[in-house]
């Protein structure tokens, strides 16, 4: 693992341990969900599939998930999926936004 990557992903950690910590200290763990993910990706070591149509890097992924069940991580996972699909569609530089625009007669 690269230095700069142990080094990051250490302080992450202390701010995810933080995170959790502040929710405790105001007594919201009924009351909070959280789902906090961070990759990192380690493109000093990719494999390519043997017909040379993927490449694939290794990851470190540190998370942290505070749910009841499995329902409850499945709505935060869905409204996420939502909130990220309408950034796109907002995003001038993504092919949608034009398309979108021009289907709503905002273009001549």
């Amino acid at each position: 693992m690269k230095e700069d990557h142990r080094e990051c992903i250490e302080e992450v950690q202390e701010l995810m341990l933080a995170i959790n910590e502040t929710i405790k200290k105001y007594d919201l763990s009924e009351e909070v969900i959280v789902a906090l993910s961070v990759a990192f990706l380690d493109f000093d070591n990719k494999s390519v599939t043997p017909d040379n149509e993927e490449v694939t890097v290794r990851m470190n992924l540190l998370s942290s998930i505070t749910v009841d069940d499995e329902e409850e991580l499945e709505d935060i996972l869905s409204y996420m999926l939502d909130s990220y699909r309408k950034e796109q569609d907002n995003n001038p530089s993504n092919i949608n936004y034009w398309i979108n625009r021009m289907n709503n007669g905002d273009l001549n």
